[in-house]
């Protein structure tokens, strides 16, 4: 008997030792409970930093230093983007059918190289596949709309992606699109309330002026989750929403369309389900110029008041988008209360609403050394 009961424990061990997990509204990793914090990196060469070669000939160098940057103030994660556009990757056929995750077949490797220099460094990467916050290219968009092509994206390129990568201890999860609402159709009445987007109306979802109903966006969110737990299923999937205005049911001018119940219901795959939700936040500018957050933003709200039943980060926000807010306790308020992770936007120090690395490096070293009732921060991987 007590040989039993110690090989399963051994097996036990070796099943759960190295990976990012989930219990309840948690994130653990090897057993020990765990905030999520460090910054959205979120590229080097928007959709071109991995296949095809790019990697190594351009944006490895930038990569590690960022990372080595990252891991010396206190980060434990990082946000990465792949695919963005479609521009790049994966590999397209002439007839818009993917034939592989990129031409040449550097992907994967390119990845992996990532994925082992985070480890050495103790930190997990959220691969990100999509960009909804800007149109794609044609040939991502047909995914949208065509089964048969998104079905060769997850055969060709995205399962063989988490089989060499999934069981990397530097993954925390993938994230099938970030900010999807950026190009769904807003305003459009449907019977069926998880496609129905008139709760969103006069929120700002749809500013990527692309008008692609929500059942396939919830479609392609569910077939790819799912594929992920096919080849995996101790996998994490996430989605990045815009706003808190498409992850909760409680809040005024709100929706959870990413619940299982609607995921499953808009492309019948059962095991295409979230892991973790993710909300971004950024204030918005009034008439006289002055910065406010939303009332049901993150930064006003606890994270239980969003009413969800599994873990929720923030997974973008900056101190030059807020209430004039100081970034160290930007940090610090999403630790005390209530959420599990927190990102800054980003690292490339580019575009609106950015800030810099030294005020994020500024902001995870704000909260590195505290292991509270949110976790621990600093962590072996």
């Amino acid at each position: 008997m007590f040989k039993l009961a110690t090989l399963l424990l051994c097996c036990w061990v070796s099943l759960s030792a190295g990976r990012l997990t989930v219990s309840g509204r948690d994130f653990y990793y090897n057993g020990q409970k765990v905030f999520l914090s460090g910054v959205n990196i979120a590229w080097n060469s928007y959709g071109y930093d991995f296949g095809n070669g790019q990697y190594a000939a351009n944006s490895k160098a930038t990569l590690e230093s960022w990372l080595t940057k990252i891991d010396a103030n206190g980060g434990n994660s990082v946000r990465m983007w792949l695919h963005v556009d479609g521009a790049n990757t994966p590999a397209f056929d002439s007839n818009g059918y993917v034939t592989g995750p990129d031409n040449t077949g550097t992907m994967i490797s390119d990845m992996r190289s990532f994925l082992d220099f985070a480890q050495s460094k103790n930190l997990m990467v959220v691969f990100v596949l999509w960009n909804g916050a800007v149109r794609p290219k044609d040939n991502a968009l047909n995914l949208l709309y065509d089964d048969s092509k998104l079905q060769t994206y997850i055969d060709n390129a995205l399962k063989p992606m988490v089989s060499a990568l999934g069981n990397h201890p530097a993954l925390a999860a993938w994230e099938i699109m970030n900010e999807p609402e950026g190009l769904v159709l807003n305003n459009q009445y449907n019977s069926n309330a998880c496609f129905d987007t008139t709760p969103l109306k006069d929120t700002g979802a749809g500013f990527a002026y692309t008008n692609i109903p929500m059942q396939n966006i919830l479609k392609f969110v569910n077939w790819q989750a799912d594929a992920v737990k096919q080849v995996n299923s101790a996998c994490l999937v996430t989605v990045g929403s815009w706003s808190e205005h498409a992850q909760t049911d409680s809040k005024a001018q709100s929706r959870n369309y990413y619940k299982d119940s609607c995921l499953t219901g808009a492309g019948n795959r059962n095991s295409g389900k979230l892991d973790f939700y993710q909300m971004h936040t950024y204030s918005n500018k009034d008439a006289t110029g002055n910065q406010n957050w939303n009332p049901d933003a993150p930064f006003k709200v606890t994270g239980s008041s969003y009413g969800l039943d599994k873990p929720l980060v923030v997974g973008e926000f900056a101190s030059v988008c807020s209430e004039r807010n100081d970034i160290g306790n930007m940090f610090q308020y999403v630790y005390d209360n209530g959420y599990q992770g927190a990102w800054s936007w980003h690292y490339l120090e580019q575009g609106d609403c950015t800030d810099s690395q030294e005020a994020q490096n500024f902001g995870m070293a704000r909260i590195k050394d505290q292991n509270g009732n949110a976790g621990a921060v600093t962590f072996p991987l």
